[in-house]
């Protein structure tokens, strides 16, 4: 039983880690054409609406409106809505600030959390294409021409743009931030190839607005919320590398901890919401998302669940072997949390560091979603 044990969680690991990635990219360069490209850049181009969700935002909003302005599209196809609901510093006055210069300011002073204020956003705006965007983060000038080129497909119902992080040495999660997505987007990119992604990024998310429809204002992760009620419809998610989002990471890994417990939480909560849908899988969304998505969030357990199974079988000398090696990748992690705040870490250090920090609050995450104490409403990182 403990071999069979063993075996079923390494399984699904290497599943998760690397065989599904590597199997997708793969897939992925055999097809003829991205999905994402069966598309004209002369079509018509559609009324944007940007919906920024703001809370106390004071030293990153003025920098997000001038950058958003910047934008290359039409003005009179293109509105930015800030809706800026509970903060109780400057953000509103700044906002108003860019009045003169169009900026729509939707302030309220109840924090009910970043749902319920898209949920206010949307039927102020005008826009055909809605897109999404949280406050900390810039688009490259392009950015919105290259996500609505894809809406020219009557079968795209949302486009998700790339996630780039900032070099800042001096930020503790900028590495692991910057490795993470580049890894996040080599699988989107597959995935969008071989026809629909498994979740967008509310950083950098454009959705068609006759799909947007009112959600709970109790979901925690509205992006895959959004995602699987578009999918449900029977439209697609593509990626699209055109459209960059740029943003620092966090200044502490603390903070890039608990973003992570709210999400694996609130992935917790999709899958409740969603299971009859999402399990068993038994069509290629729901493989994906089972694989990319459920897997991730329910790694903390089957890492657990490895070591112990080692340990059961640690007579025989290939599992010693896998015991001695997991115990000095949960070591160089340990090193690394005792190291971070006073040397750059070397790769060899850095890398068990950050994927320990990362599956630990996600065991966290779970364990929130299993007590339902998490809310819709975040610790905020330091800006």
């Amino acid at each position: 039983m403990s071999t069979w044990i063993f075996w079923f969680s390494f399984g699904l690991l290497a599943h998760h880690y690397l065989i599904y990635p590597a199997v997708v990219i793969l897939m992925a360069k055999l097809t003829t054409k991205n999905a994402s490209e069966n598309t004209s850049a002369d079509a018509k181009l559609p009324a944007v609406s940007l919906i920024i969700a703001a809370y106390n935002e004071e030293k990153v909003i003025g920098q997000k409106l001038a950058n958003s302005i910047a934008i290359d599209y039409p003005s009179d196809l293109f509105e930015i809505i800030v809706v800026s609901d509970g903060s109780n510093d400057s953000t509103a006055s700044i906002v108003e600030g860019f009045k003169d210069k169009g900026v729509i300011s939707m302030h309220s002073p109840e924090r009910r959390g970043k749902t319920a204020a898209l949920n206010r956003g949307i039927p102020a705006s005008r826009g055909e294409i809605v897109v999404f965007s949280d406050a900390n983060n810039d688009f490259n000038p392009g950015a919105i021409r290259a996500l609505v080129k894809n809406f020219a497909d009557p079968t795209v119902g949302g486009v998700c743009g790339i996630k780039r992080i900032r070099d800042a040495r001096d930020r503790e999660s900028s590495e692991g931030d910057s490795l993470y997505w580049r890894y996040e987007s080599a699988i989107k990119l597959a995935e969008s190839r071989l026809g629909t992604i498994t979740n967008g990024d509310g950083e950098i998310f454009a959705v068609r607005r006759e799909l947007y429809e009112p959600m709970d204002a109790a979901v925690i992760n509205d992006d895959a919320e959004l995602t699987l009620n578009i999918v449900k419809k029977g439209y697609r998610i593509l990626y699209e590398p055109g459209a960059e989002s740029l943003e620092f990471a966090s200044i502490e890994i603390n903070d890039d901890f608990f973003v992570k417990v709210r999400m694996v939480a609130g992935g917790f909560q999709t899958i409740s919401r969603h299971a009859a849908f999402l399990l068993p899988p038994r069509n290629w969304f729901t493989f994906a998302f089972f694989s990319h998505k459920i897997l991730r969030w329910t790694s903390p357990v089957w890492l657990i669940v490895l070591f112990t199974a080692s340990v059961m079988l640690i007579d025989s000398p290939p599992y010693f072997a896998m015991v001695i090696a997991q115990l000095l990748f949960y070591t160089l992690a340990l090193v690394g949390w005792a190291m971070r705040k006073h040397v750059h870490l070397p790769t060899l250090i850095y890398v068990p560091f950050y994927f320990c920090t990362m599956n630990l609050a996600a065991f966290f995450g779970m364990i929130r979603h299993l007590r339902q104490t998490q809310n819709v409403n975040w610790k905020k990182a330091k800006r």
